[in-house]
């Protein structure tokens, strides 16, 4: 009342001021609001700009929190299936602490079985808010899927404790009627030697001489060299049978246990001598003759022996070589 509402005009155009009316009646109810669908946080505005790309009318309510950025920091985006409508600064402001209200179950019952589970909180004192419920007794259930494969260690049938080591694999133990572990029984390496690793020598008197040697790493298990190779020699005799030199592989030194053999030929003319398993008498699955003891270091010899008469003897690097295999050994 007794407002004065002005009115002014310049040329051909004119203005008139209007006091601000009183707030009028509340509107007709509207319809609720689409549902929102929290999609959780992204870093920046960037990486939203991206999804958006993928975003179809389908996914409206789709809402989103941009983290941090120049653009629209701590803000909520909201899809509503054409574009983002933003709420800017919509996390960060700290609002006033409210009461902490303690909780307490108050009764739990067990319905019968069919009858519909409830849970009420008795707000009564809203600072001790009471929750009371109950729920109804199942009925036994269908047959589960069948699970997939469980743990071998564990399993009652593994000896108790057991703590499986690289390498190893499970064997049956009958005194005790479960799985213990082993060494993998399969060979180990090759180790090999080249002809590079080979020495040569010519009209050589002595009676035995070292011309490679190959040191293998620990093993954890006990083992038995198993030799394969080959080399060329000759000794220098004035007839066939005079004399012969033999190459032997074996263990420590040049007098150490024979684990290979390649005999050589009675004559002059180089003659090529294939190494295979030997180990100087006969062998049964329990014989402890060429074993190698678990992690220890081994070196292994690769020698010219002369085992027939006395003359000089020759030998080359041209094509030798030796491959070790190392053959775990068990006790039966």
């Amino acid at each position: 009342p007794n407002t004065v509402n002005s009115f002014q005009v310049l040329g051909a155009e004119g203005q008139l001021v209007l006091r601000q009316g009183n707030p009028g009646e509340p509107g007709i109810q509207g319809p609720p609001a689409f549902p929102w669908k929290w999609k959780g946080d992204v870093a920046d505005y960037v990486a939203l700009q991206a999804i958006e790309t993928t975003l179809t009318p389908a996914m409206k309510g789709f809402a989103y929190r941009v983290v941090g950025g120049s653009q629209f920091p701590n803000s909520v985006m909201y899809w509503d299936g054409e574009a983002f409508y933003p709420f800017l600064s919509a996390f960060g402001a700290e609002g006033p602490r409210g009461l902490t209200p303690t909780i307490t179950v108050g009764t739990i019952e067990t319905l019968a079985e069919g009858e519909d589970a409830y849970l009420d909180i008795d707000a009564t004192d809203p600072l001790h808010l009471v929750l009371n419920g109950g729920f109804p007794q199942g009925g036994e259930g269908e047959q589960g899927v069948p699970g997939g494969p469980g743990a071998i260690i564990g399993s009652p049938d593994v000896k108790p404790g057991l703590t499986p080591t690289q390498g190893s694999v499970l064997i049956w133990d009958d005194v005790n009627q479960w799985y213990d572990q082993a060494p993998y029984p399969g060979l180990a390496g090759p180790y090999g030697l080249s002809d590079a690793d080979f020495s040569s020598g010519s009209n050589v008197s002595t009676g035995i001489t070292v011309v490679a040697t190959k040191t293998i790493p620990p093993q954890a298990f006990a083992w038995r060299p198993i030799v394969e190779g080959g080399m060329s020699a000759g000794s220098h005799v004035p007839s066939i049978g005079a004399g012969r030199v033999d190459v032997e592989v074996r263990i420590g030194s040049s007098a150490g246990q024979i684990v290979a053999f390649g005999a050589g030929f009675p004559s002059a003319n180089a003659f090529r001598s294939t190494m295979i398993p030997h180990f100087g008498g006969p062998m049964t699955p329990g014989s402890s003759v060429g074993v190698i003891a678990p992690n220890t270091t081994v070196t292994l010899y690769v020698i010219l022996k002369r085992n027939l008469g006395t003359s000089n003897y020759s030998w080359t690097n041209n094509g030798a070589c030796m491959y070790i295999y190392c053959q775990p050994v068990f006790t039966p």
